[in-house]
């Protein structure tokens, strides 16, 4: 996994872009903000003219109703104002809700296998939906709260100005930079700890969902209390987490209110001597009053707005975290020009490979030609490189130049779209998403007329099966496929297969969770469709691989044992016969003990081979 410093889009650059695209509408909203805490601060002028005017011996009746109605008038403004920017500002920060978690999830699709090592599922699904949510309120009610802020302040200390002076105005108002001070001080502080709740929610996220997908096997090891203490303990990291930034936030609203407390207790006392005395107007000071209370919500806000942006920055951070990571597979090397392989024959010539951050080699020297429409079976224990050379020949993984080529291309030259458009893959770990078996089956091309999805089912001995369900191939399975068997499972990855049409077949032990009957019957159905494209076959049963062109066999350290037919091996390869001698020794062992012999294996699974695994593995 590597990290791109220049020219990488991040967070920034897709809100600055929508901004641009948006900057009428939010520049509008913005004015609408100002507007309405303008109106919204004349109330209480117009309050403490009103009261002036009911004091007033030459009083009218309709100059009452005059500024009474004014006052109506101002609020009914005020609140369309509101529902106008609200309306505006928020509709646009879903927007930038909406386009990065849009964005981020186009990043997570075409990020390396790699990455997928270093963050869990709990975390990315944190950073797509909460720490999006943080970025979107900093620039809604975030901003807006600043603009509320700096308005209201503004108009309000102009009237108190023209109400009471300078002189009792600044000191009304000596809180605030103290105030904003204390602030400054805390929002190091709201950020780290904003980072450590956020953290401890992704671990709880990963948890639910470890456990969910997972829980046949907490339940078959009857680990429930286990589980659910592990979980517990999560919980009261993240309520810990909380509980520190409830305390940090805690301390800025009660200061305010303290502060502001006194300057109105204060101003209560000098005021009312002032209207005692003449010198200041009852309705002057029920208005400086009015306005002293709509100063402190603004400023009470501020701590608010100091934890919003905070929020928002630590979520931008990690947003960007994952769109700087630039994948280590992609079409850097890629012919642009070449739109169709010609020919899928497929060339590895003296492949060695490590994986990304490890200096074990998976493969070594690997070396073999397969023919377009050729078959080959690959073999050996397990950890012996099958999985990683499949892996290799779709570049899930980047393998080293000039030595993989397909149709005489270097593979890297290749696009990977039109790379993985011509192949079929059924991995070992079967998978299948929470929709219909249709669907699944049909999931590389939603048009892939029934009939097609059908004919697929056949071929993979999972037809049956399908119709025998109640609502047959519209039946929603389970997530990953839960609600049906292992060997169901396989058979209908095999059918999303086939179903494609590929050029190039890869098989990853795809047989394993069938009995032999079956095994045979989808062998012989996939015998006819092998004759139409190239077939990899990873596999532990020679009935299989006796069926391949070539067969290749692997070591424990990932080297070439053996390549050849099935016939040439029997015939020549000490390590091949090694294995055919211990399969043979095992049926016959099993059969003298009366015990009975694994429909899947042909061997009883205690056994061990000669490769040092399990003999279940090596057929």
């Amino acid at each position: 996994m590597s990290i791109s410093k220049e020219g990488s889009i991040t967070s920034g650059k897709l809100i600055a872009k929508l901004f641009r695209k948006n900057m009428v509408r939010y520049g509008a909203g913005i004015i609408l903000v100002i507007v309405t805490q303008v109106l919204n601060t004349q109330i209480p002028k117009l309050l403490g003219d009103l009261i002036d005017s009911l004091q007033a011996p030459s009083s009218v009746i309709s100059e009452v109703y005059a500024l009474a109605g004014t006052m109506a008038g101002v609020a009914i403004a005020a609140f369309l104002f509101r529902f106008l920017w609200r309306y505006l500002i928020m509709g646009f920060t879903r927007s930038i809700e909406l386009n990065l978690r849009e964005s981020l999830f186009t990043k997570l699709q075409s990020l390396s296998a790699n990455f997928y090592l270093k963050y869990n599922t709990g975390d990315l699904i944190t950073r797509s939906i909460s720490d999006v949510q943080a970025v979107r309120m900093m620039f809604g009610m975030g901003l807006v709260g600043i603009v509320d802020v700096l308005v209201v302040n503004a108009v309000s200390i102009y009237y108190m100005v023209q109400s009471t002076g300078w002189l009792l105005t600044a000191s009304a108002i000596i809180p605030i930079p103290f105030i904003i001070l204390l602030l400054v001080k805390v929002r190091s502080g709201v950020r780290k700890r904003f980072r450590k709740l956020q953290e401890s929610i992704s671990a709880i996220s990963s948890k639910v969902q470890e456990n969910i997908t997972g829980i046949r096997v907490v339940k078959a090891f009857a680990q429930e209390k286990s589980e659910s203490a592990i979980f517990d303990k999560l919980s009261r990291n993240k309520w810990g987490a909380e509980m520190k930034m409830a305390r940090l936030s805690a301390v800025v609203s009660p200061i305010v209110q303290l502060a502001f407390g006194t300057v109105f207790s204060v101003f209560l006392i000098f005021g009312g001597q002032a209207v005692i005395k003449g010198t200041l107007s009852l309705g002057d000071f029920v208005a400086f009053n009015g306005y002293l209370l709509l100063v402190i919500e603004p400023v009470n806000m501020i701590s608010r707005i100091v934890q919003v942006w905070q929020r928002g920055r630590v979520s931008m951070s990690r947003l960007d975290e994952i769109f700087r990571v630039s994948p280590e597979v992609d079409d850097s090397r890629a012919d642009s020009s070449l739109t169709e392989l010609e020919s899928t024959d497929i060339r590895v010539e003296g492949l060695t490979y490590f994986y990304p951050e490890s200096n074990k080699k998976a493969l070594q020297n690997i070396s073999f030609s397969l023919p377009q429409g050729g078959i080959l079976a690959i073999m050996g224990p397990t950890g012996s490189g099958k999985t990683t050379l499949a892996n290799l020949l779709m570049r899930v993984w980047q393998a080293p130049q000039n030595h993989i080529y397909i149709g005489g291309h270097e593979i890297s030259t290749i696009p990977l779209a039109l790379l993985r458009q011509s192949i079929a893959y059924v991995p070992q770990d079967t998978f299948l998403f929470s929709d219909s078996i249709e669907n699944n089956i049909r999931f590389s091309n939603e048009s892939i007329p029934f009939e097609e999805v059908e004919k697929a089912a056949i071929a993979a001995a999972v037809d049956d099966n399908i119709k025998a369900l109640p609502k047959g191939y519209e039946t929603v399975v389970g997530e990953r496929g839960m609600t049906l068997s292992g060997g169901q499972k396989q058979r209908i990855c095999i059918a999303r297969a086939l179903v494609k049409n590929p050029r190039i077949l890869l098989l990853d032990d795809c047989l394993s969770a069938v009995d032999s009957q079956t095994e045979q019957l989808i062998l012989g159905n996939l015998r006819e469709i092998m004759t139409h494209c190239t077939t990899l076959m990873i596999t532990h049963r020679v009935s299989a691989a006796a069926m391949a062109d070539k067969i290749l066999l692997l070591d424990e350290e990932g080297r070439m044992a053996a390549f050849g037919s099935h016939s040439e091996l029997k015939a020549t390869s000490p390590a091949y016969q090694h294995l055919l001698e211990v399969i043979e020794a095992e049926k016959e062992t099993e059969s003298d003990n009366g015990k009975e012999i694994s429909p899947q294996t042909g061997f009883h699974a205690s056994g061990r081979g000669g490769f040092g695994v399990e003999r279940e593995e090596l057929l």
